[in-house]
């Protein structure tokens, strides 16, 4: 019994100055714990949760203690093989080592400890952001296998077989997922994502339409990680603010990039996902270790002296400077480049890079955004230059290998500006993305808004391309899309309820296309105050009816000076005395005229029977307006409840 006692209060002696020592590590206080555990180890040499804690103590030792720190963790590993802490910490102490020795041994010590505990700490999340090829997925999977049915293991199994493109066995691990966790999002995301990569987009589409109707219970993110490489900074600063309504978040973030208004399907979802898969099996991070990614500090002393100086990166940057679609003599600009203080390429503010987000180089990076180069030059694996031909101009960079050897071409490709506008091709072409759709096509459209003739809660949107054959679509607030028109030839019509929407909108014209993306407002004009509508102008013979108007707008807005004008517009909420309404309208013409404006003013007072929709209508005659352009818009003044509004403005030509 005495004996039994003694060994109990040493282990609570033990255990109370192990409490002892972790206070002080948490406080920084590393020689005072330090010695308490050295003094442990002595008196208890094999004690695994006393090397633990002794390997946590060199581990924050400044610099030198991590190789003591492995070495204990590994021996504690030796002592307890079914405790995933030793190999845990002993993972910690591989990152903290860097580079592909402290990257393999933390590959070792994760995948051991995962395989007793897929859930352990982030210990999962620690793998992901590790180099992994084919071998390393497979024996990762194999470790998860054990734990099969459990939730968490499952998911990142599944992923992992799409990654190694398995998808039949993916599919079908995901839709077992799908019945067992109907609530969750991360599953039918996935899904989604297995079968974008084979090609099968309208199961995809309709897969991943599930997964955002459950992206409130998306407790592994798996859905913004989807979408996060494309996300513009103003996207990624609103998640990390905290998006509200996350559904709606994300179907806003597709919509906008939806590259065809006519289709159901968002063709951008097929091709993000296929173009994230080859990104992966082309321009993986290699060395995700590297105290370049992990260190803005390190980044800063690699870039003092502008471009490296080594032969292998000094050949790239004479190649490059000499070859490409921007290749361009030297003059006084390019001089800062030729000695190497030119501009630098955007970098993250943080310690780590936007690499490690994603697991890809810097053209993986771009790829993803933007697809293949228009052209793609290859200098000796260590470096390339790629350009990307755009309607509005051209976009270069080059990039060189950069994150292992700071004196020469080593390690991941960065980006690394050598002639003048590449670093501001590299903050252009990281903040943005296209589809592959061609949208060489420059078009114009003007918009016009009035109260829908059946439902007073509801707003008509008109829409004038100036191209042959148009497509629009009106996108909500919650992403979905509320109307949709497509037209040859004429206006196009839309409508929904008062509110700010996206609107998509695709113009086409002699085999060419083009895209607009942006917000359009529908006013609320069912209610009893003073409004009027938007503006159409068309020939003077045009009889003054809203439907008559819309079908002989002029393209372009464009008009004969020669011949009458017609002007169209209609006035709500407008006071009723008695029967009747009254109302003095201004017409402001503004005239760009050269040297200086020109504003032509047309008043009038109305006074008529009082109709809920009161149309305005003006025929100007030829020589009122001499030829030019014109901004147009309506004054009202209401002289029953002494109101006052004005229309928004609309831009036409006499020719």
């Amino acid at each position: 019994m005495l004996v039994a006692a003694i060994a109990v209060a040493a282990v609570m002696a033990t255990d109370t100055l192990l409490a002892r020592a972790e206070s002080l590590l948490a406080a920084g206080a590393l020689p005072e714990a330090r010695r308490i555990v050295e003094r442990l180890q002595q008196a208890r040499p094999n004690d695994p949760g006393v090397l633990v804690i002794l390997g946590r103590i060199h581990l924050a030792w400044p610099v030198i203690g991590r190789f003591t720190a492995e070495s204990l963790f590994s021996r504690a590993q030796e002592l307890t093989p079914q405790d995933p802490e030793p190999s845990y910490w002993g993972a910690r102490a591989g990152l903290a080592l860097g580079g592909d020795d402290g990257e393999s041994l933390a590959r070792t010590h994760l995948e051991h400890a995962i395989g007793l505990d897929p859930d352990y700490r982030d210990a999962y999340a620690l793998w992901l952001g590790l180099y992994r090829d084919d071998g390393a997925r497979r024996r990762m999977v194999a470790a998860l296998a054990n734990h099969a049915g459990r939730t968490s293991a499952d998911l990142h199994r599944a992923a992992l077989l799409i990654e190694l493109r398995a998808y039949p066995s993916a599919d079908s691990l995901l839709r077992d997922l799908m019945t067992r966790t109907p609530y969750l999002a991360s599953p039918s995301a996935l899904l989604a994502q297995s079968l974008f990569e084979q090609g099968r987009d309208e199961e995809g589409g309709a897969m991943y339409d599930t997964a955002l109707a459950r992206a409130g219970n998306d407790p592994d993110g798996v859905l913004w990680r989807q979408a996060r490489p494309i996300a513009t900074p103003a996207e990624r600063q609103a998640w990390t603010d905290g998006p509200g309504d996350p559904e709606a978040f994300l179907r806003l973030l597709w919509a906008r990039r939806d590259p065809d208004a006519a289709t159901p399907l968002n063709e951008r979802l097929g091709e993000h996902f296929r173009r994230l898969a080859q990104a992966h099996r082309q321009f993986t991070l290699l060395h995700p270790a590297s105290r370049w990614h992990r260190s803005a500090r390190y980044r800063a002393l690699s870039d003092v002296g502008g471009l490296p100086a080594g032969p292998a990166a000094q050949r790239v940057v004479v190649d490059a400077r000499g070859n490409g679609c921007a290749a361009q003599v030297p003059g006084v600009r390019d001089v800062p480049y030729l000695v190497g203080q030119g501009a630098r390429a955007p970098q993250s503010s943080g310690d780590s890079t936007p690499n490690l987000e994603d697991g890809l180089d810097d053209r993986g990076r771009v790829y993803v955004r933007h697809g293949p180069p228009t052209e793609r030059l290859v200098f000796n694996l260590d470096g390339e230059t790629w350009c990307y031909q755009r309607p509005d101009g051209v976009l270069r960079v080059t990039f060189l290998r950069r994150t292992g050897n700071a004196w020469d071409a080593s390690g991941d490709m960065v980006f690394t500006p050598v002639l003048t506008g590449e670093a501001e091709s590299a903050a252009e072409l990281t903040a943005t993305d296209r589809p592959s759709v061609s949208a060489d096509l420059s078009f114009a459209f003007w918009p016009a808004t009035f109260r829908d003739r059946e439902s007073r809660g509801r707003t008509d949107l008109l829409v004038f391309p100036d191209s042959l054959h148009a497509a629009a679509a009106l996108v909500d607030g919650r992403g979905r899309v509320a109307a949709r028109d497509t037209a040859t030839a004429r206006a196009l019509q839309v409508r929904g309820s008062p509110g700010a929407y996206v609107l998509l909108l695709d113009g086409a014209e002699d085999g060419r296309r083009g895209l607009y993306r942006g917000t359009v407002f529908l006013p609320d004009y069912g209610r009893d105050t003073l409004a009027v509508s938007g503006l159409l102008v068309a020939a003077g013979s045009v009889p003054a009816d809203r439907d008559s108007l819309a079908a002989a707008a002029p393209p372009g807005l464009v008009l004969n000076a020669e011949r009458p004008l017609r002007v169209y517009a209609e006035v709500y909420g407008l006071g009723d005395d008695s029967g009747t309404a009254r109302y003095t309208v201004r017409y402001r013409f503004d005239r760009a005229a050269g040297r200086g404006d020109r504003v032509t003013t047309i008043a009038f007072t109305r006074e008529g029977p009082h109709a809920p929709i009161m149309v305005e209508s003006l025929v100007i005659d030829p020589g009122r307006l001499p030829p030019g352009r014109y901004r147009l818009y309506l004054e009202i003044e209401d002289r029953v409840r002494a109101a006052r509004t004005s229309s928004a403005s609309l831009t036409f030509s006499l020719r």
